[in-house]
C-alpha cells in the first residue's frame, strides 16, 4: 500500500507538472511543453509546518527527485510564535530537512490579532506574504492539504451559505503572484497519510490547538467528520468531485464574467473601474457575477450577498448628490460621476515637499504606491531643467492653469473637478513644474507653457 502511494504520488504530480508547464508556454507564447520545462527548472517549495502532512509530502518530494532530476526541492517553514511549541517545532523543520537533505527556508512572523477576523485566517496571511517575499520566479509552492482538508472546507462553506465560488473548496493548481501554487495531496485522504508516515518511521509535531473545537474546523474535524465517515466512508471522495464540479462550474461563470466585463470597464486614473450605467443593462445574476469578477480581479476576496445587494442598491443606484460606499476590510468601493472605484483604506504617506527628478526611470512619492514614469523622457532634461513633481498642498492655492484645449485659465481646484476626479484621489494627483511654471496634472491635462519640453509621462496611483 505504502509503494501504491508514492508510485500514484509520482504519477499525479509529473501529471501537474506537465499542467504548470502548459500554463507557462501559454503566458510565454511557446508550444513546447518540454523546452518549457527543461528551461524552467522548477523549484518545489514545500510549505513545511512539521505536522503529518507536510512532513509526508517532502519525504514523497524528496524521493520524486530522485527520479526527477530536473527539478529541485526545498522547504520553506513560517514560525507563527502563536504557540509556547513554536521553536521547538521551527527546530524539527531544521532538523528533518537536514536529515532529507533538503535547503530549508525559515521565515518568523508578529500575528496582530484583529476583531471580526479568525486567527486561522491571520495566520494564513501571513504565511503566504513569507511565501510571496521569498518567492523566485516560476517557483511551485505545494501545500499539504488533502481530501479530508476538502472536506472540512466544503462544510465551512456551507454552513457559511456559499454559493458557487464558495463551493469550489481548494483548488488543485493555481497561479501565485510569480509562480504557481499546488495541493498534490488532495487525492488523498488523512489516513493515507497516517499510514505512509507510519510505515516509513516518519515523525512529526502535534499542534495542540488543532485539539481546540472552539475553533470550527477543529470542531469539523474531531465532531462532525468521523460520524459522517462512520456512515458514508467515502464522503470525501464524493465532497471533492462536488468542489471539482464547483470549480467547473465558476472557470465557465469567469468566462462570461470577463466577457461582460469588458463592456463595463474603463480606465481612469490607472485603475479599473466600472461603469454603472453598462452594468444596468444586466440581470441581476450577471450583474452580480460581473461584480465578484472585478473584485477578485482585482485581489480582494468574494463579496457576499448581502454586501453585493448594498453595492448595487446603496452605493451605485444612490442619489447623484450622494458620496456612497461600501466598506470592506481593506478597501471601500466608491462611486463617482457613474463610476465604481476601488479605494484602499491605507492612508499614503505623502511628501510634505515637492520632489525633485534627477533623471529616475520612475521618481516615486510613496514608494510601490504613488510615482510618475518618466522612462519615456529624455534623462538629459534633468539637468538643463528643475523638474519637480507636487502635489497640491505643493501648489499656491490662487494658481491657475490654461489647459491645452481649452480657452480660459481655471484655478486647480476647479480643473480637478471639472475632468472628473474623484474627490479621494485629488490630493494625489501630480503635477509636474518645470522652471516654476505648471507644465501638467499627470494623467489629467496638460497646460498651454511656451517654450517648454513635452515630456511624456504617466502616473502610479495606490
Amino acid at each position: 500500500m505504502q509503494a501504491d502511494i508514492f508510485k500514484s504520488f509520482d504519477k499525479h504530480f509529473t501529471e501537474l507538472l506537465a499542467m504548470l508547464t502548459v500554463s507557462s508556454a501559454k503566458s510565454i507564447n511557446n508550444s513546447d511543453d518540454n523546452v518549457i520545462l527543461e528551461s524552467l527548472k522548477p523549484r518545489i517549495v514545500v510549505a513545511l509546518s512539521g505536522g503529518v502532512d507536510s512532513v509526508v509530502l517532502l519525504h514523497l518530494l524528496s524521493r520524486y527527485q530522485l527520479e526527477h532530476k530536473s527539478i529541485t526541492v526545498l522547504a520553506h517553514n513560517v514560525n507563527h510564535g502563536l504557540s509556547d511549541n513554536a521553536e521547538n517545532w521551527a527546530a524539527f523543520c531544521t532538523a528533518y530537512c537536514q536529515q532529507l537533505d533538503v535547503k530549508l527556508i525559515c521565515s518568523q512572523v508578529d500575528i496582530e490579532r484583529k476583531s471580526r477576523t479568525s486567527l486561522e485566517a491571520l495566520a494564513r496571511d501571513a504565511r503566504y506574504q513569507c511565501f510571496q517575499e521569498k518567492m523566485q520566479d516560476h517557483d511551485v509552492i505545494v501545500t499539504g492539504h488533502h481530501q479530508d482538508d476538502q472536506l472540512e472546507t466544503l462544510l465551512l462553506a456551507l454552513k457559511r451559505g456559499s454559493g458557487s465560488t464558495g463551493l469550489q473548496g481548494i483548488r488543485l493548481f493555481q497561479t501565485f503572484f510569480n509562480g504557481y501554487l499546488l495541493r498534490p495531496l488532495l487525492n488523498f485522504s488523512r489516513q493515507q497519510l497516517m499510514d505512509y508516515a507510519q510505515h516509513h518511521d516518519l515523525q512529526w509535531v502535534e499542534d495542540e490547538s488543532n485539539l481546540n473545537i472552539d475553533f470550527d474546523r477543529n470542531f469539523i474535524r474531531q465532531q462532525i467528520s468521523p460520524l459522517l465517515n462512520a456512515r458514508w466512508p467515502a464522503i470525501a471522495q464524493s465532497v471533492s468531485r462536488t468542489a471539482q464540479l464547483c470549480q467547473e462550474q465558476q472557470s465557465l461563470l469567469n468566462e462570461v464574467a470577463e466577457q461582460d466585463l469588458s463592456v463595463c470597464i474603463e480606465e481612469r486614473f490607472s485603475q479599473q473601474t466600472l461603469t454603472i450605467a453598462a452594468l444596468s443593462k444586466f440581470s441581476e445574476a450577471r450583474r452580480n457575477n460581473i461584480l465578484r469578477y472585478w473584485l477578485k480581479s482585482n485581489g480582494l476576496q468574494y463579496p457576499s450577498s448581502k454586501q453585493l445587494m448594498v453595492l448595487w442598491d446603496q452605493v451605485a443606484l444612490a442619489q447623484s448628490d450622494k458620496q456612497p460606499k461600501l466598506q470592506m476590510p481593506t478597501v471601500a468601493i466608491c462611486r463617482y460621476q457613474g463610476q465604481l472605484y476601488i479605494v484602499p483604506n491605507q492612508a499614503l504617506s505623502l511628501p510634505v515637499q515637492p520632489i525633485l527628478w534627477s533623471g529616475e526611470s520612475i521618481l516615486w512619492l510613496q514608494p510601490g504606491y504613488l510615482g510618475i514614469n518618466f522612462s519615456q523622457v529624455d534623462t538629459s532634461l534633468s539637468k538643463r531643467y528643475k523638474v519637480q513633481c507636487c502635489l497640491r498642498s505643493h501648489l499656491d492655492a490662487q494658481l491657475t492653469c490654461l489647459p491645452k484645449g481649452r480657452d480660459k485659465k481655471r484655478s486647480i481646484k476647479k480643473l480637478l473637478h471639472e475632468y472628473h476626479v474623484p474627490p479621494w484621489l485629488r490630493d494625489q494627483v501630480v503635477f509636474v513644474v518645470v522652471d516654476g511654471e505648471l507644465l501638467e496634472a499627470v494623467g489629467v491635462w496638460q497646460c498651454e507653457v511656451k517654450g517648454m519640453p513635452q515630456m511624456q509621462l504617466s502616473q502610479y496611483f495606490c
